[in-house]
């Protein structure tokens, strides 16, 4: 392995961040109808999960940071919120007195309406970490509020990347070497794609490596709180599974109650990629040995459309069942059309038949364009939450968030079909995940295209109803749309709600000026 030391912490220079406010650009919110040729899939989420353990903002075990200028004041009221702290909106569920008294300490502390940018938290709400080729790809909240980005960077060569930060924005400096951990496995690509938390604190990331010659390899690290290695896990704290004469890309991790972690992706022809591609699931128990009472081997390859499926995002299923998702190509054609897919397995990677179609769902949602899936999540219900981006065949594309029951039944109730639509602006849009309130309102999270120009693009959020409307009581009419520093464009790749529901984005900046670099790009809004 080889390590540097990072540059230094750099934060936005841009005015529009400076004063916390997001820009709004023309946008809409468009219902449309679907049609089902099978059914889907899904984590599940009653309250915010950190690191393993689910807090509401109101509870009693809620961290610290829910009594900071973020969240609430933490005074005493004449109504305190039952079942928790005086001065915590308690969160369980029905409105009453409580709620109220102490949904106003929130409002007078948090000045600004919900969707704009957190002032506490680094340059007006954002931090960029000017590393080389920096590139955030996952981003969790710990329980105690500091925030654990992972990705790549490129000091000489590129190398894995694990950045953690202060609640405030700053780097940690109990964690690596100044706040941040760099490993190199490979000789050639490195990038971490996901990561979450156990409950004791380990850090679980997953992704992929690449060496001179040889197909890419998923790859799974685990460290310790402090950023040291694991030494109980696999190599040295990392694991390698390959696939022989396929490329393979870990895109997403889930842990098991047991401790067992599951790393979702696909793999695909290390020679001939075009129309290859499966998903991938693999489970190891909690030393990163390979689970043998999972699949063959503890892996499970599935083929949905018979030509390509990517990316493979992966949530946990009540029941100890796995439900992935992601798009499907139907023809092998360069140009053939993708459809949103999903997969559901058991316990033991075997496909569900009470779900959908043998354990598959395909659709196009009744539109002639490619169609998007990079998240999705299981609201409290068994309801699966689909979010990417849609295209009607006209015009460019647009957030997509999809819901189908548990069953894997198109779910009639978000908006027409079960699909509802969100266009920021002329350009495209394309969300990369989807989050869960406590209250059930979706938040989906990407980037869209700004003004004319072809290369600049911004962090765009949307916030839901359950029903599927826009929430007016988010940004601009239910949107947030947050231009990049000047002559740059930010890319919004991964995003995490913390335990007081702010929300906190990840993705990467690039320099358009004379000397092309990127950056780690963090932002922090209001809930």
């Amino acid at each position: 392995s080889a390590s540097s030391s990072p540059t230094r912490l750099e934060h936005a220079a841009n005015t529009h961040a400076h004063d916390g406010r997001a820009m709004s650009r023309r946008r809409s919110s468009r219902r449309r109808g679907a049609l089902s040729r099978g059914h889907v899939l899904a984590v599940v989420l009653g309250a915010f999960a950190l690191g393993g353990v689910l807090f509401a903002c109101g509870s009693d075990d809620a961290p610290p940071a829910c009594e900071g200028a973020a969240c609430v004041d933490g005074a005493a009221d004449a109504t305190p919120a039952d079942g928790g702290a005086d001065g915590r909106v308690d969160g369980d569920g029905p409105a009453d007195a409580a709620d109220a008294g102490d949904a106003a300490d929130a409002t007078s502390a948090c000045p600004g309406p919900a969707g704009t940018l957190d002032p506490s938290f680094g340059d007006g709400g954002m931090v960029w970490l000017k590393y080389p080729a920096g590139d955030a790809r996952g981003v969790v909240v710990q329980a105690d509020g500091k925030i654990v980005v992972v990705g790549r960077t490129a000091p000489a060569g590129e190398h894995f990347a694990i950045v953690r930060l202060m609640p405030d924005g700053t780097l940690d400096s109990t964690f690596g070497t100044n706040g941040l951990v760099e490993k190199r496995v490979g000789t050639v690509t490195h990038l971490l794609a996901a990561v979450a938390l156990q409950p004791d604190g380990r850090i679980v990331a997953a992704g992929q490596v690449r060496s001179t010659g040889q197909p890419a390899t998923i790859a799974v690290l685990r460290y310790l709180a402090d950023g040291g290695a694991d030494p109980t896990f696999g190599d040295a704290g990392v694991v390698l599974t390959s696939y022989a004469g396929r490329d393979a890309y870990g895109r997403s991790v889930a842990l098991e109650p047991t401790g067992k972690i599951i790393v979702a992706g696909f793999s695909e022809d290390a020679v001939s990629p075009n129309g290859s591609a499966d998903y991938e699931v693999v489970r190891y128990t909690a030393d990163g040995s390979m689970d043998a009472t999972f699949g063959t081997g503890g892996r499970v390859t599935i083929d949905v459309h018979g030509t390509s499926d990517t990316p493979g995002v992966i949530a946990l299923a009540p029941g100890g069942k796995i439900a992935l998702a992601g798009r499907s190509k139907e023809t092998a054609s360069l140009t053939g059309r993708h459809d949103v897919s999903a997969v559901r397995l058991d316990s033991a990677g075997d496909l569900d038949p009470s779900f959908a179609d043998a354990g598959k769902f395909v659709s196009s949602f009744g539109a002639p364009g490619t169609q998007r899936v990079s998240g999705l999540a299981i609201d409290g219900t068994g309801r699966l939450i689909l979010g990417g981006s849609y295209f009607s065949g006209a015009g460019t594309d647009d957030f997509g968030v999809f819901r189908l029951t548990a069953s894997g039944v198109l779910d009639l109730g978000l908006a027409d079909a079960g699909l509802v639509t969100t266009d920021f602006s002329e350009r495209a849009d394309t969300a990369a995940g989807v989050l869960l309130q406590q209250d059930d309102k979706i938040i989906a999270f990407g980037t869209s295209g700004i003004g004319a120009q072809s290369d600049t693009y911004g962090i765009a959020i949307s916030r839901y109803l359950p029903n599927g409307a826009l929430d007016t009581n988010f940004g601009t009419g239910g949107t947030v749309l947050t231009p990049p520093p000047a002559n740059s464009q930010t890319v919004a790749n991964a995003a995490s709600v913390d335990s007081c529901g702010l929300i906190v984005v990840g993705g990467w900046t690039y320099d358009l000026g004379a000397v092309a670099r990127g950056a780690m790009g963090i932002a922090r809004y209001r809930r």
